[in-house]
């Protein structure tokens, strides 16, 4: 692993992210209105680009030219087992739906079902393509887990990842929206579901990358089938209590982690040079 490297990425890509993120909050210290979430946004958006920018800026440091041009083929690394497209669309859906139940189990009524809700997910899922994913995994998935596979195994560096996935995100816990913490009151039983759903999610993601050739764009469309929460869609009522059913959900997020490690998926511990 090249520590420098690695080092300089995280460094980079924190420093990039919290200080648009602070400077973007500041604007809602007087009351949240239209005006200020408008300012809110640019700052945001901006920052949620940390990773992929820090990515490419510190491979073409360390790499050069060559190296920020396979950095960007992993984005384009579309073939890949059938099965894993499966993946990244059914598992979010069964996860989600885990969480709808005991939403209804637990909390309260999850209302009608709207089968009209079907026109609106790709409009949805092309919002979330550049409010997240596209941010993020080029940084996470494309320069971090190859670095890190280096020196540790896959589960490892996994975990890895998202420790300091769920530390990146912790500005827009004060933010109203970002993250399933955001716009709620901070509990310290949000906060370790949320903090237990990131390190489930990456070792998902981690396992889905490595058995997709190192394919970055895998990353992508997972996290976006995620941050969609596509069958929430169905069940209108649920949107005032989307967070809860969000963090639900986590329940089946650990269960097929857990899953993947007894069975040993993410065994291979030798790095694997995807150019």
């Amino acid at each position: 692993m090249n520590t420098k490297k690695t080092n300089m990425f995280l460094l980079m890509t924190f420093i990039w992210s919290w200080s648009f993120w602070i400077l973007g909050l500041n604007y809602l210290t007087d009351g949240i209105n239209q005006e200020s979430i408008g300012k809110f946004l640019i700052f945001f958006f901006t920052g949620v680009y940390g990773p992929t920018i820090s990515g490419i800026i510190t491979t073409l440091i360390f790499d050069g030219l060559k190296g920020v041009l396979n950095l960007l083929k992993k984005v384009f690394i579309w073939n890949i087992p059938y099965k894993n497209y499966l993946y990244i669309i059914f598992l979010p859906i069964i996860f989600i739906i885990i969480g709808i139940g005991f939403y209804n189990i637990f909390i309260g009524d999850i209302g009608s079902f709207d089968i009209a809700a079907f026109l609106s997910i790709p409009n949805v899922l092309w919002a979330g393509f550049y409010a997240g994913p596209l941010g993020e995994e080029l940084g996470w998935r494309g320069l971090l887990l190859p670095e890190l596979q280096k020196k540790y195994s896959n589960l490892k560096s996994a975990i890895i990842i998202g420790v300091i996935w769920f530390i990146w995100h912790i500005p827009l816990w004060w933010a109203p929206f970002g993250t399933l913490v955001s716009g709620e009151s901070i509990s310290f039983l949000t906060v370790v579901t949320y903090f237990i759903m990131l390190i489930c999610l990456s070792i998902i993601i981690t396992w889905l990358v490595i058995n997709s050739n190192g394919s970055v764009l895998v990353a992508i469309l997972f996290h976006l089938s995620i941050n969609a929460g596509i069958a929430l869609l169905f069940f209108p009522e649920l949107s005032v209590d989307f967070k809860k059913v969000h963090l639900l959900s986590s329940i089946g997020m650990l269960i097929f982690t857990g899953i993947l490690i007894a069975k040993n998926k993410l065994k291979t511990s030798a790095y694997i040079d995807y150019k």
